[in-house]
């Protein structure tokens, strides 16, 4: 069946229109709710009580009416309750939804079968999406997603008795391939933070992308991939059982029945499972080299973004620093309307000649003659007779934020099992605190501290970004 003939011609309509961020919210919320029901749907009262609650309380999303629903009275709500049956309507006329009546004359609603794939990808791939901590769906940002695919292909192959080697195959091919998707969803995640670093011109920003990096990417799905030791210690075992299935006529006769549907006699069928027990094995040899690029990234974007900072903490003693303040202040100013302003204001910042001072055809200059070497200037060997390199020379060379002065700075700064950033940074903090304080971020899973971002804000004189936690988890 073709995909449009599943799908309403309208049903993407309310993810394209101006009020498409209220609309997505709101047909995630009432999917949230809709999970909660019973498997016959859930009660349309209830669902409209919590959409109205959560329009309440979620003032960001701000609805205007749209040219084509400028004639439907409707489609202009004066509270939040009419907005929610106005926003529920929309979603049944473009097919995310469809409403029975019971015997009872209750109104049931639930959700079409293409809306709820299409929800459950949206939630996957945005994990910003608030749930709480109990009422998380299983495969939801799952930090154990890699773990938990691997340790299920080896039971399957390493049950003592396998009675349906087609069945059992066939749960191990589609555990590969989601194993492979939530790798690649990974590198995907990681390109899009690397790609961050050159978009983002701003301390907060960089820091805000940092911090959701470490809880989200680094913490959760990175660490868990990198330092997991089941990866390796499953791997050589399922290759193996996958070769001596791949080796025994009879298993791959009923591996091959999977396929006689689809294929056109049984020597096709053969040749597909053949081919599809290869697939996998090429997965579980390659998952090394997809470790390693993936290692790589997370290299590249801890150093693109370190260096990014370190750039902008000293933009301000250079003359990029003072070009990009210029910039960003006519960027704000055309912002708020206020561009006649501001050329006024810098109009005495610059004064670029309209005539060619040097004329190099004209010119008189003569090139200076080569250079000779000084001989004298050059150091000789008993000029360094009885220099000794104490503690204070080396001080001068040292790495401030090596390994040992990151872990001395945690526990020098932590009270009573916990950094804070609010307790280390304020309005003067030193460049040299705050690039510590970055590194503690980066490195603190390793030194055995949980990372936690907090809803304050933490402000300086160069940026202003969110507080956060690091407790020690040891």
């Amino acid at each position: 069946m073709d995909f449009f003939d599943m799908v309403p011609d309208n049903f993407f309509s309310l993810l394209s229109s101006k009020n498409r961020r209220i609309y997505l919210a709101s047909i995630l919320q009432v999917f949230k709710v809709y999970e909660t029901g019973t498997i016959l749907g859930i009660d349309k009262k209830i669902v409209v009580d919590d959409l109205v609650y959560f329009l309440d309380t979620n003032k960001q999303y701000l609805y205007d009416v749209e040219e084509d629903d400028k004639e439907d009275e409707e489609a202009d709500p004066k509270t939040n309750r009419e907005l929610a049956n106005f926003i529920l309507r929309k979603m049944e006329e473009t097919g995310w939804i469809y409403v029975d009546v019971s015997n009872d004359y209750d109104e049931i609603l639930n959700f079409s079968d293409v809306a709820i794939t299409i929800c459950e990808a949206i939630i996957n791939a945005y994990p910003a999406i608030e749930y709480e901590d109990d009422e998380l769906p299983e495969n939801y940002v799952n930090p154990n997603e890699y773990q938990g695919y691997i340790y299920s292909i080896y039971s399957l192959l390493n049950q003592d008795d396998i009675q349906d080697y087609g069945l059992t195959f066939n749960l191990v091919y589609q555990d590969t391939r989601m194993l492979i998707r939530a790798i690649r969803r990974l590198d995907a995640r990681m390109k899009d933070y690397i790609n961050s670093v050159v978009n983002n011109n701003e301390l907060k920003d960089l820091m805000e992308k940092l911090m959701d990096y470490k809880t989200n990417v680094y913490d959760n799905m990175y660490v868990k991939l990198k330092i997991s030791d089941n990866i390796d210690r499953y791997r050589l075992s399922i290759i193996t059982k996958l070769q001596n299935m791949q080796a025994n006529e009879s298993i791959i006769n009923d591996v091959a029945m999977n396929y006689v549907p689809v294929c056109q006699n049984h020597e096709q069928a053969v040749y597909k499972a053949v081919r599809n027990i290869d697939e996998v094995i090429d997965a579980f040899n390659a998952l090394e080299e997809f470790i390693t690029e993936i290692d790589n990234k997370n290299r590249d974007y801890i150093n693109s973004t370190i260096g990014k900072v370190k750039f902008l903490l000293s933009e301000d003693d250079n003359t990029i620093g003072k070009l990009n303040t210029i910039l960003n202040f006519i960027k704000k100013s055309k912002k708020e309307d206020k561009i006649d302003k501001c050329m006024r204001i810098i109009e005495g910042l610059y004064n670029l000649p309209l005539y060619k001072i040097y004329d190099q055809e004209k010119s008189l200059y003569q090139p200076r003659g080569g250079y000779s070497r000084n001989y004298n200037q050059m150091l000789d060997e008993v000029g360094l007779d009885g220099f000794e390199l104490d503690e204070e020379f080396m001080a001068q060379f040292k790495s401030n934020y090596n390994e040992e002065e990151i872990a001395k700075f945690l526990a020098d700064n932590e009270s009573n099992g916990e950094f804070k950033a609010s307790d280390i940074i304020d309005f003067d903090t030193p460049d040299e605190i705050f690039m510590m304080v970055v590194y503690c971020i980066i490195q603190a899973s390793e030194k055995g501290y949980y990372f936690n971002i907090l809803t304050d804000m933490v402000e300086n004189e160069h940026y202003k970004m969110k507080d956060f936690v690091i407790r020690r988890t040891l």
